[in-house]
């Protein structure tokens, strides 16, 4: 069986995912599949989506935020945004557009989605919102919270997710990776200096290589477990 190799937020750090591509030996038989939020925060995001051009990607909530900007006045952007958007063509915001909101893996029981899933709800039935934002929930309610935000009685959602399918994920910066029975968690938070993640199928290994930090220092670990002593960055 061929590698499936699901890598997680690039944000803009290029550099580190040719090392993290170097690193694994990538090769032409192998699939590549990264989870979103290709862009923004770091140095280089049109290589950045390039390089997913190549491979395959899902849509991640920075993607769908420039698809929602793309006639915005430049004034009314964050500088870091309109740092993006003048790196990138209308190609790019067309490969955006044709992007799925998840992808399935039948012959390893998974699927890759950016943020989540709302549990007891198919994957074809998932909101946008949730696959691409969601975080700290209280089933049936389906309001999800950032996880410093979050009210007491609300718990990441991968608390509550039992399947069918076990969901790789991005989106959430996690102080290492989660792996749970149901999911597994790669966003690392590369573009911070905590290192890029990839998660290789079918051994389901996991694979970090370090990152420099772009953010000046803005990120801080949150006192939140997530699942299982886990902690996301608020």
């Amino acid at each position: 069986m061929r590698r499936t190799i699901v890598i997680g937020d690039l944000h803009g750090c290029h550099d580190e995912a040719l090392t993290l591509l170097d690193r694994l030996a990538v090769t032409v038989n192998d699939r590549v599949i990264f989870a979103g939020d290709l862009v923004d925060r770091g140095p280089r995001p049109r290589e950045c989506v390039e390089l997913a051009m190549r491979h395959e990607c899902v849509i991640g909530n920075h993607e769908e935020k420039h698809l929602q900007q793309r006639r915005r006045a430049a004034e009314k952007l964050s500088p870091d945004h309109l740092k993006t958007r003048e790196a990138l063509d209308d190609r790019h915001y067309d490969y955006f557009a044709a992007l799925p909101r998840f992808i399935r893996l039948p012959e390893f029981g998974a699927a890759v989605v950016h943020a989540g899933c709302f549990p007891g709800v198919p994957l074809e039935a998932q909101s946008t919102h949730h696959l691409l934002h969601l975080q700290h929930i209280n089933p049936p309610a389906t309001k999800s919270y950032w996880p410093s935000k979050a009210p007491g009685d609300h718990r990441f959602w991968t608390n509550f997710w039992r399947g069918p399918e076990r969901i790789i994920f991005g989106h959430s910066v996690l102080d290492r990776p989660l792996v749970t029975e149901w999911a597994v968690g790669v966003d690392t938070g590369a573009v911070f200096g905590r290192g890029l993640t990839a998660l290789v199928l079918p051994a389901w290994e996991l694979v970090t290589v370090a990152t420099r930090d772009y953010s000046g220092g803005k990120k801080t670990l949150a006192t939140i477990d997530v699942h299982d002593g886990v902690k996301a960055f608020s």
